[in-house]
């Protein structure tokens, strides 16, 4: 659909629900959004002046009902102090831009973790964002599983992490070109023999890292990307948020390049998250990094078998060999505290 018909139909779908004269300008696609077509715009609404953002499902038959899921979501989360943009409205193919879609508000910052990283202007941010990320993961696995609003997120949650891993086995079989892997296999067997028991079930954000966070000079101003949210263990997304692959090269700082482990626990459990159990992150860590390897075998994959042969493939498949090596690193702490 061409951009001038898809803002025709988007002043005629705010109009509508509305019910106020409505012009909508800067229109334009934005970047980002793998399972999602973004677009900024500002529009007057009446007397009011809005900034936003246009989120439209793929028009993949498999993804037609998760912009409506994220929507609800949003809205949930929002009511719970989580720092989310505010949601309008939402519509369907009958509205006329061609998929399911929701409308939200759009939020200042930025979103490149190496900016976040290195960039001076973002020193401040670094210094207060553990507590910050603590106190969003804490109002997130705070929200009641049992809202009625949620309850699509029934059907998305997988039993538990020996499920997990071997749902990830299957696609390594699929995808991973016949080679034996003989690392991500050892890995596999112990995260399959040593799954903790949860505490609880909470909601899980799912891909709770740096890269899915937007931030300005003062701090955090926004938690993206909730496609993967589950009900779960909530100590899973302490331990993908210590993943190597989001510390962008700050190794020696396991939160993301920003803090040690300790920090953010204490932060968590301060902020009124449930008690940290650091056996049970340090094993979401290792299946995370394990995960985390396993995609990066897909996407090699991808590139080698020539379906996608895109030299971006190619440079994520070199990264496999840092993941099996932080697995095995977490594994040998994870012997030597257990005496």
């Amino acid at each position: 659909m061409k951009s001038k018909d898809l803002e025709k139909a988007l002043t005629a779908f705010l109009s509508e629900r509305s019910g106020e004269d409505v012009t909508v300008t800067g229109f334009v696609r934005m970047a980002g959004g793998a399972s999602r077509a973004i677009y900024g715009f500002d529009a007057r609404i009446g007397d009011e002046e809005h900034s936003l953002v246009l989120r439209m499902d793929a028009m993949s038959p498999a993804l037609q009902a998760q912009s409506r899921d994220e929507f609800a979501l949003l809205g949930v989360a929002r009511e719970r102090g989580v720092t989310v943009p505010r949601v309008y409205w939402d519509g369907d193919q009958s509205a006329g831009l061609g998929s399911k879609f929701f409308i939200m508000d759009r939020v200042r910052g930025e979103a490149i973790a190496r900016k976040l990283l290195r960039d001076d202007a973002y020193a401040a941010t670094r210094e207060c964002l553990p507590e910050e990320l603590a106190r969003e993961l804490a109002r997130i696995h705070a929200i009641p599983v049992s809202d009625e609003r949620l309850v699509f997120l029934e059907s998305l949650s997988v039993a538990g992490p020996t499920e997990e891993v071997a749902r990830y086995i299957d696609v390594l079989d699929a995808l991973g070109g016949g080679h034996p892997q003989p690392v991500l296999r050892f890995v596999a067997r112990w995260l399959a023999h040593n799954a903790p028991t949860p505490t609880s079930r909470a909601l899980v954000h799912g891909d709770f890292r740096i890269g899915n966070i937007m931030f300005d000079e003062q701090g955090l101003t926004s938690v993206l990307d909730w496609e993967l949210a589950h009900f779960g263990d909530s100590m899973e997304d302490l331990g993908w948020l210590c993943v190597r692959a989001w510390r962008f090269g700050v190794d020696d700082q396991p939160v993301g390049g920003l803090c040690d482990r300790e920090r953010l626990f204490e932060a968590y459990e301060r902020e009124g998250g449930v008690s940290v159990d650091p056996a049970a992150v340090r094993y979401w860590e290792i299946l995370g990094n394990w995960k985390w390897a396993v995609m990066c075998v897909m996407q090699a994959g991808r590139r080698n078998d020539g379906s996608y042969p895109d030299i971006e493939l190619a440079a994520i498949g070199r990264r496999i060999a840092d993941s099996e090596w932080e697995a095995l690193s977490l594994l040998e702490e994870d012997l030597r505290s257990a005496g």
